[in-house]
């Protein structure tokens, strides 16, 4: 149990973004980074990593008992994005006319006849197969199927009847492969505001300090990653707003609820910002690099396997 809770903040922690741009699949086109992130549903590439992706066959999601299949492993272990090669133009069009609207170019640019790769929404494969003819196969694959892992939108599609094996939102919460980051980060913002505890010149509550650093997290990390890869400009515009409010706010009430601090204060103080600053200076280069090797061709092309063979291997 302890072995599989540390497994559990291993993968969290380490999406692994660069073993996904690796995999002879991806490595061997050429593919538009926003065209990845625009399928998968996410903001950067770095949120991608082969424990959230698949690559898979043009049968495996054209085939109707295939296709269930694929979902299964999918919906089961919290893949967000499907990886589809086809190997000539003629699979290309099947898969184009199967999933009008779903399957989606990834290549960059186009290459005429040759293989070329396409990414599918999960939620968005989902949502067609209920409503087509297919439902009947789901239903079967789905059988039994633990939904911890499952995204919440996908299992949202769900209807009662299907018997997966649901949980309540405590348990998905506490049973998430991310709920051991947001503990860590729990812990890390607690203990951040201990040492304020041992400064006499501060007059203020330690409890309202503590919620005004834990509330404004969330908006500030939607913030820095809005500033940095929203494509409207008022949206950037915006998120930088937001990230500047969000990462002051701890502070002005910190300096507004005490006077005369010693000199060693403010020297942490910004050491704590040239921090902040220098870790999303970083991730805002990891991204830059991710979106550079997805560009790039370096790998021969793969042979395509099966979904069922992709989802061992990922894990």
């Amino acid at each position: 149990m302890v072995w599989g809770w540390v497994q559990r903040v291993v993968g969290s922690l380490l999406v692994s973004p660069s073993k996904l741009a690796d995999m002879p699949a991806l490595a061997a086109h050429s593919l538009s980074p926003e065209h990845v992130c625009d399928a998968a549903g996410v903001q950067r590439l770095a949120e991608l990593g082969p424990h959230n992706a698949l690559v898979v066959s043009v049968d495996d999601v054209v085939s109707p008992a295939a296709r269930a299949r694929t979902l299964w492993h999918a919906l089961e272990g919290g893949v967000v994005i499907l990886f589809v090669e086809a190997v000539n133009t003629a699979e290309g069009l099947r898969l184009t006319n199967e999933l009008r609207g779903i399957a989606v170019r990834l290549d960059e640019p186009p290459e005429t006849g040759q293989r070329a790769l396409y990414g599918v929404n999960v939620t968005a494969l989902l949502r067609a197969t209920l409503a087509g003819p297919e439902q009947g196969h789901l239903e079967d694959a789905l059988r039994g199927m633990p939904a911890h892992r499952t995204p919440r939108k996908a299992l949202a599609l769900l209807p009662e009847s299907m018997l997966v094996q649901r949980t309540n939102w405590v348990q998905r919460t506490l049973r998430h492969p991310s709920m051991p980051v947001y503990l860590i980060v729990f812990i890390y913002s607690s203990l951040r505001v201990l040492p304020v505890a041992l400064i006499r010149e501060f007059h203020g509550s330690l409890l309202v300090l503590w919620a005004i650093d834990i509330i404004t997290a969330v908006p500030y990390t939607w913030g820095v990653l809005a500033m940095l890869f929203a494509p409207k400009r008022r949206i950037r515009l915006l998120a930088a707003l937001t990230t500047l409010v969000t990462f002051v706010g701890p502070y002005v009430y910190f300096w507004m609820h005490g006077r005369g601090y010693p000199p060693y204060v403010p020297i942490v103080i910004v050491a704590l910002t040239l921090g902040s600053v220098l870790l999303e200076a970083n991730r805002y280069r990891q991204e830059q690099q991710l979106r550079r090797r997805y560009r790039s061709v370096s790998a021969a092309p793969a042979k395509t396997v099966s979904s069922a063979e992709t989802a061992a291997e990922a894990r």
